[in-house]
């Protein structure tokens, strides 16, 4: 599975009419290009620099994507958006100790994505202690419905993205509160993204985004989430 974040910045987001076309252009071309349950939707109120749309593709495979790339892009490339930040990188498996949906989880109602930039001096051993950290956050939220955390194969837009964290929750509420409230969020990861720590290994502005979902985005066998690896746990706004 290989996967494609997108985060749509409208040139006028008070423009209904014209957003409805574009969503449906987007989706259109999607569909045409073979993504699996394409989502093209508005994000929700209390997104940091998120976008107003949510656009996110599965695909059986990395050369699928590219031969269909020019043609998705080509419905993005319009006068509508004035900016996109996106994130290609392949999908989760059971049991990879990267993702994971929980056995008693409830129906999911919103996808939340994260796009961060490690540090390029960050040590192979830094990285892999903020990943683990970042993935221990599943045995510690039971908000968590589904997670994935991903290295970026290839970035564009205001940074070069090297890891997307995703995740899957009943209610907006879930998100907002138990999760972004949740002591592991700033006693376990937050150190990686605070300017005063010492530990600081996210730079640059980070990209959290969230919107309503018809149905799961995170495809992952249902797993413990005891047997994770982990998850972030930062300020609020961050893991």
């Amino acid at each position: 599975m290989y996967k494609v974040t997108c985060l749509l910045r409208l040139a006028d987001p008070a423009d209904t009419l014209t957003t409805e076309m574009t969503v449906k252009r987007i989706t259109a071309a999607a569909e045409g290009a073979g993504a699996q349950r394409p989502l093209v939707a508005r994000t929700l109120p209390g997104v940091r620099n998120g976008g107003d749309l949510l656009a996110h593709f599965r695909f059986a495979s990395k050369s699928g994507w590219l031969s269909v790339h020019d043609a998705v892009h080509e419905a993005m490339a319009c006068p509508a958006i004035d900016h996109i930040d996106s994130a290609e990188y392949s999908g989760g498996r059971a049991g990879d100790g990267r993702s994971g949906r929980r056995s008693d989880a409830n129906p999911s109602t919103v996808y939340r994505t994260l796009l961060l930039r490690v540090d390029d001096a960050a040590t192979p051993a830094e990285i892999a202690r903020f990943e683990h950290a970042t993935l221990q956050m599943p045995r510690h939220i039971p908000a968590i419905q589904a997670w994935q955390l991903s290295r970026v194969e290839r970035a564009a837009g205001t940074s070069r993205w090297t890891h997307v964290w995703e995740q899957e929750f009943a209610d907006v509420e879930d998100l907002l509160g138990p999760y972004m409230n949740h002591p592991v969020h700033w006693a376990l990861v937050d150190q990686w993204f605070d300017p005063e720590s010492p530990n600081q290994i996210v730079k640059d502005r980070i990209c959290h985004s969230f919107c309503a979902i018809p149905e799961p985005v995170i495809d992952p066998a249902p797993e413990s989430a005891s047997s994770a690896e982990g998850e972030p746990a930062s300020a609020a706004e961050e893991g």
